[in-house]
């Protein structure tokens, strides 16, 4: 019976050994996908406003560049303005979101196949919850007007010299 045990002993650890070998393996493999990912989500997108009057490039990280038209002064108003640089913003923030998206569609998909932290070590956080929160994409509203002040009020209708 003693010599049984050092046979079942080493039969494990290959097969331990051999499971451990598959996971790092699958985690060089998901590494470098997730490198490929992020490099392919932070890749900046450009939009432009409905009237032509105003570009914007952004990436995940936010606002890169606003650029208003010289025109858009001469054929806007700055509400309308205001209200095109605003859309445009929101745009570019839906497309990035979109971006980031497909460019972690495939590890969503291989994170459902491969076991959760979990399951091997309980108690342990999720990483599949912890993905979810990162590709939940945050709800856009439309900003509250800016109220207009009385100081402002007395330059927009009078001048300023006298």
């Amino acid at each position: 019976m003693t010599d049984d045990l050092p046979e079942i002993t080493r039969d494990t650890n290959a097969a331990l050994r051999s499971q451990i070998d598959q996971m790092l393996d699958a985690y060089q493999r998901d590494s470098a996908a997730l490198l490929s990912a992020q490099s392919s989500a932070a890749e900046p997108v450009t939009v432009w406003s409905d009237d032509n009057l105003v570009r914007v490039t952004a990436n995940v990280a936010g606002v890169i560049e606003v650029h208003v038209e010289p025109e858009a002064f001469r054929r806007s108003t700055p509400e309308k303005l205001g209200a095109s640089i605003t859309a445009t913003i929101q745009a570019a923030a839906q497309m990035t979101t979109q971006a980031q998206q497909e460019a972690l569609a495939p590890l969503t998909e291989l994170s459902g196949s491969l076991p959760d932290v979990p399951d091997l070590i309980p108690g342990a956080p999720s990483t599949k919850d912890l993905m979810a929160q990162f590709l939940t994409p945050p709800e856009m509203s439309p900003p509250p007007a800016a109220p207009i002040d009385d100081e402002d009020e007395y330059f927009r209708n009078r001048g300023y010299l006298r």
